[in-house]
Order: C-alpha cells, then structure tokens, then sequence
C-alpha cells in the first residue's frame, strides 16, 4: 500500500497539521479529492485524506503476521521495522510497505485487518493505518462527511503523542466507527497519521492502545 484508509470515498476539506512550540495547530485547508474504492466516485477515502491524488494507492507488499492467540494484543511493524504498533490478535493481515504520497515516499507505515484487501475497499472490515511522515509532508484529516455521520473533533494525548482525532460514524451506511488521528511528538520530529475503522464500539479503546504503543525508531 502507501497511502491510508482508501476507500473511494470523496475528501473534500482537510485539516493540515502546523508544528508548534507549544504543540500541534490545525489549519483548515480546501478540498482534496481523494480515492475512489467501491467503484464509485462519492465513495469514501479512509486512507486518503493526505494525498492529493485521485487513485488509489496500490498495496505493494504483505507481511504474514505473527500468530496472536485470540482476543489478544500482538505487535506488527512496517517492512524496515523502524515503525511498529499493537493491534488486536484478528487482525493478521499485515502490509508495511513505505508510505507514498503522489508518488513521494514520505516515511514509513503500517496497515493491519484481518483482510488489508477489504478494508481498503469497503467499511465493512475494521482495521487501521498508521503513517509516519519524516520527509516534512503534513498529514491531514479529510472531510468524510459525504460518507460517514460526522462526530467530535478533540485535541488528545497518547502517550508521547499529541494532536487531533475526529470521530464518524455509519460510513458507507454500515454500522462502524471511523477514527482520525493527526499529531506528534513534543519535538515535532515526526507527523503521524492513524486510520481506524471499528465494527464492535471498541474503537477508541483499540486507538489508544495503538497509539501509546506506537514506537519509531529511525
């Protein structure tokens, strides 16, 4: 793969991360128009929200993941093992080829599902994306709401990171919850992007563990 949640959908307005001293600012940007998964062009654009582009990344490599004993917690990493998360054991599909945007590579990612293949095609798989931007490219949070129920827009910590999420709800018309999170480190040496589609109403819980776990190590 190389971008993120890229489902088709249609991103119109995106939210630009700005380093600060004091933490991560956000700038309203103007539409971007991202991904057409479904086959069908006001589909949604999980993964997309950060690349101008209107086709969809392709997934160029998957990695067996490891065997995780049910209703655990494994740790899966990208293809350099710089990037590594812990994700829920079902989710064993693993892809962690280098994050590409309009065809620059802008760091290192991960996406874990059970099926990497559906959840970029459909909002009927949960699973997640995590980025992280080392080249100076500034993840951005798209506007779904042509596809999903638009929830609330925080400002959170995660460990060692800060930024904002957006919470929606019933993309696609299923009955899921989708998570946005933008953000970095106190230093600002990084961007990072999460993607993450629930189906059980533990979305938030899951976010969390994968972002407090979240360790790069260039």
């Amino acid at each position: 793969m190389t971008a993120y949640r890229d489902h088709g959908f249609s991103a119109a307005g995106v939210i630009a991360v700005i380093a600060g001293l004091t933490g991560i600012a956000l700038l309203a940007v103007a539409g971007v128009n991202v991904f057409g998964g479904h086959g069908d062009t006001k589909e949604d654009s999980r993964a997309l929200a950060t690349t101008t582009s209107t086709s969809r990344p392709a997934v160029t490599t998957t990695t067996p993941a490891a065997a995780f004993e049910p209703g655990r917690f494994g740790v899966v990493s990208d293809d350099s093992g710089a990037l590594s998360i812990e994700v829920p054991a079902e989710w064993g599909d693993v892809s962690g080829s280098e994050w590409v945007v309009d065809g620059r590579q802008v760091g290192p990612a991960v996406t874990a599902a059970p099926d990497v293949d559906a959840w970029y095609s459909s909002w009927e798989t949960p699973g997640v994306f995590v980025g992280v931007s080392t080249t100076g490219f500034s993840p951005q949070i798209g506007d779904f709401s042509g596809i999903c129920t638009p929830g609330k827009v925080d400002q959170r910590s995660f460990g060692t990171l800060s930024g904002t999420m957006q919470t929606w709800s019933q993309c696609g018309g299923e009955n899921n919850d989708f998570f946005v999170f933008i953000g970095g480190p106190p230093d600002v040496t990084y961007g990072v992007l999460v993607q993450l589609v629930s189906l059980d109403g533990t979305g938030s819980e899951t976010l969390e563990r994968v972002l407090v776990s979240l360790s790069y190590q260039p």
